[in-house]
């Protein structure tokens, strides 16, 4: 009976925030874990204007209308007067089902709407949210048309329930490379589900990163090249074929590759699993060029209570030759791992900042007072910052050269925590503005022998209790809080939704593992998230350290 209930209620809201749309077709797009935004999805199909409808149930009906998209909103478009210029693409804007409010005036002939926005995306598909509780009036024009309420004026996008929201939009990765083609770097964008194929291709060759990235990665498309037709059509066998210009076949091999690869790896997110690029009907020879991953070895690198470091197989700490030595000499209370083990970035227990090297030497890189946990960067620096001056962040050499890093964290009043994502690209971090914690991340910018970050894109607003963080995989950033004593893990996405779960009580450290994620308590104990459920992998931990990914 319960069940029953639960699919009863779940159709109320459905039909509540879509009107007496129907579902007319399924999708199912493969994600991770328990994120909710690929969970199957309906098409809905939105009423058009009610004759004698007035001029609120004529907005009402038209707000609606945006969880159609089809023919380019063509249902919400029946809501406006012949000649009423509107954008339905401009923008999305998120809102609370419960906060929504129309009000018309005395003649009818305007009609004010108040909303709660919680997210926004723009017309690239860029998703961001919105401050806590930010409150949105939308302003509406009508007029007598035919003797039925029209809209004369509406401002430009669509707007939709954030239950309705992930139903009629979907993510998708757009593909590009760090500086060095060895990474590939996912900029996830959110596009109505019928479009998204050629609204990715496009994206891809026709537009740019989002703004907070764009100074962090690499595109091989070059910016004069434009997608013929800006759509993707599919071949008798089922080959996706995006279409290009003539000044393509001028283009050497290792840019049409490259090319390839990204626009393989953004179509696969978008359902399509074999690209095809084509000039006047022609495919272009071309082929996916390898590109490093970023997983996590599935051996947890451990301190134990005994000082032993090394890789957590079974009941037994297998060491990482000299380095175990190198970093069991420092008294670690915090550590993070490069990717193929030749170097780990300690915070001792007395607070400065050390590296620890295969060969056994290690080097003290920063004693300023109040250092947080450093983090490593793809090039094998060590970053290191004070808790209280977040703008006095470096990138220091393993044998310790300082560089300053530009642009780091304006307006922040403090840092909790940070991590470089494993692609070398992105930086995410706890900070305090206003007294309120939030999660931003940025681009790493470098030029010549200058580093830089650039703008902080926001993931939350307000995360109260954060104190620890970690890149859970190339798209989202893992947070721990504690609030009166419950501890939770909050799941955000860079570009796209987020997800809440309880912690382990007592967590107190954060890492990612190969397809889990790791914390790590106050008792010493090692816990392993597969799914929704904590495994305890380990007793007498005293570390559980990052890890910059794997070589193998």
């Amino acid at each position: 009976m319960r069940r029953a209930f639960a699919l009863v209620s779940l159709a109320l809201v459905l039909a509540l925030t879509a009107c007496t749309g129907l579902p007319t077709s399924g999708y199912v797009n493969p994600g991770r874990g328990p994120q909710s935004d690929d969970a199957q999805a309906f098409a809905f199909v939105p009423d058009g204007p009610q004759d004698d409808a007035t001029p609120t149930e004529i907005v009402e009906g038209f707000l609606r209308a945006g969880s159609g998209p089809a023919d380019d909103w063509a249902t919400a478009k029946l809501f406006l007067a012949t000649g009423t210029q509107w954008d339905p693409r401009a923008r999305v804007t998120i809102d609370r089902l419960a906060d929504r409010r129309a009000t018309a005036a005395a003649d009818g002939t305007s009609v004010a709407v108040s909303l709660t926005a919680t997210a926004g995306v723009d017309a690239s598909g860029a998703y961001a949210p919105a401050a806590s509780g930010t409150a949105e009036t939308l302003s509406f024009s009508l007029a007598r048309v035919d003797d039925q309420w029209r809209i004369t004026e509406a401002p430009d996008g669509v707007v939709l329930y954030e239950e309705v929201f992930p139903t009629v939009y979907q993510s998708a990765s757009i593909a590009y490379f760090d500086p060095t083609y060895s990474f590939i770097v996912p900029d996830v964008r959110w596009f109505p589900r019928a479009l998204v194929a050629s609204r990715v291709a496009t994206a891809l060759v026709d537009g740019q990163p989002s703004a907070w990235l764009a100074g962090a990665v690499e595109s091989a498309f070059p910016d004069e090249l434009s997608l013929v037709g800006r759509s993707v059509t599919l071949s008798q066998n089922g080959v996706a074929q995006v279409q290009l210009p003539q000044a393509a076949l001028s283009l050497d091999r290792t840019r049409l590759d490259r090319m390839q690869t990204q626009l393989v790896r953004s179509l696969a997110t978008a359902g399509i699993s074999d690209v095809q690029m084509t000039v006047g009907g022609t495919p272009i020879a071309a082929t996916e060029v390898p590109v490093r991953v970023t997983r996590v070895d599935p051996s947890p690198a451990v301190l134990t209570s005994v000082g032993q470091f090394g890789s957590l197989a079974g009941d037994a700490v297998e060491p990482l030759g000299a380095l175990s030595d190198a970093v069991e000499s420092l008294a670690p209370a915090a550590i993070e791992l490069e990717a193929d083990r030749s170097l780990a970035a300690v915070r001792t227990q007395q607070g400065s900042v050390a590296s620890a090297l295969a060969d056994g030497r290690t080097f003290l890189l920063d004693d300023r007072p109040g250092l947080i946990a450093p983090t490593i960067d793809a090039e094998g620096a060590i970053w290191s910052v004070p808790a209280s001056a977040p703008t006095q962040l470096r990138a220091i050499t393993a044998e310790g050269v300082p560089l300053d890093v530009g642009n780091a964290w304006p307006d922040a009043a403090e840092i909790t925590a940070m991590q470089i994502s494993r692609d070398g690209t992105r930086i995410a971090a706890i900070v305090t503005v206003s007294g309120a914690r939030e999660v931003w991340v940025a681009g790493i910018e470098r030029t010549d022998s200058d580093i830089d970050l650039g703008p902080p894109h926001v993931l939350s607003f307000s995360q109260p209790g954060a104190f620890d963080l970690a890149w859970l995989d190339d798209t989202n950033v893992g947070v721990l809080s504690s609030v009166d004593g419950v501890s939770s893990l909050h799941e955000l996405g860079v570009g796209g939704r987020g997800s809440d779960s309880v912690a382990p009580e007592g967590t107190r450290t954060l890492a990612a593992g190969s397809t889990s994620v790791r914390v790590l308590d106050d008792q010493g104990r090692l816990f392993s998230r597969r799914g929704s459920s904590w495994t305890l992998v380990a007793s007498g931990i005293r570390v559980l350290a990052a890890q910059q990914g794997t070589t193998s």
